[in-house]
C-alpha cells in the first residue's frame, strides 16, 4: 500500500521524533507529503457567547505559544526531513486526539504515524493515551512507534 499524505503529531518528545523518523523512511517509496502537527492546549476555557470574555492577555499568550510551536515545528522539519521531501507544518489548539483527527481530515492524510509513550497502570488511567484514542477513532491506518 502506498501512502501520499502522512500526518505526524509532534509534541517535541523523543517518542514523537522517532515517529517522524519512521515517517521519513516511508517517504522513500515515492511522492509522499509529510504533515507535522503540534497540538497546544488552550490556556483558557471557551464558555460560549454568554460567558465571561477572555482576557486579552490570555489570547496574546495563546497566540505567542502557537507562533513558538510553529517555529519549533519548522526547525524540526529542517533538522529531520531530507531536502526534496514536501513537508507542511500545522499548529492547532484543543483536545489532542480530536485535533489530530481533524487535521488528518483537513490535510487528507491517508496514514497517521504517532509515537506512544507506553504508559501503563495508574499513569495511563490518569493521563490517558492520545495514541490509543486516535487509533480507536481514526478512519485511516495508524502506525504507532514506541
Amino acid at each position: 500500500m502506498a501512502f501520499s499524505d502522512i500526518l505526524v503529531p509532534i509534541d517535541f518528545s523523543e517518542t514523537s521524533l522517532r515517529a517522524l523518523r519512521l515517517a521519513v523512511n516511508l517517504t522513500h517509496a515515492g511522492n509522499v507529503r509529510l504533515h507535522l502537527v503540534n497540538i497546544g492546549v488552550t490556556p483558557y476555557v471557551d464558555v460560549g457567547p454568554y460567558g465571561a470574555s477572555v482576557p486579552a492577555v490570555l489570547i496574546a499568550a495563546n497566540d505567542h505559544m502557537a507562533a513558538e510551536a510553529k517555529s519549533a515545528l519548522e526547525r524540526v522539519a529542517r533538522e529531520e526531513i531530507p531536502q526534496g521531501v514536501e513537508v507542511h507544518t500545522h499548529v492547532r489548539t484543543g483536545f489532542p486526539p480530536e485535533e489530530i483527527l481533524a487535521e488528518a481530515a483537513e490535510c487528507k492524510a491517508d496514514l497517521i504515524v504517532i509515537g506512544t509513550h507506553g504508559r501503563t497502570g495508574v499513569e495511563r488511567v490518569l493521563l490517558g493515551s492520545v495514541a490509543e484514542r486516535v487509533i480507536r477513532a481514526a478512519k485511516i491506518p495508524v502506525l504507532t512507534t514506541h
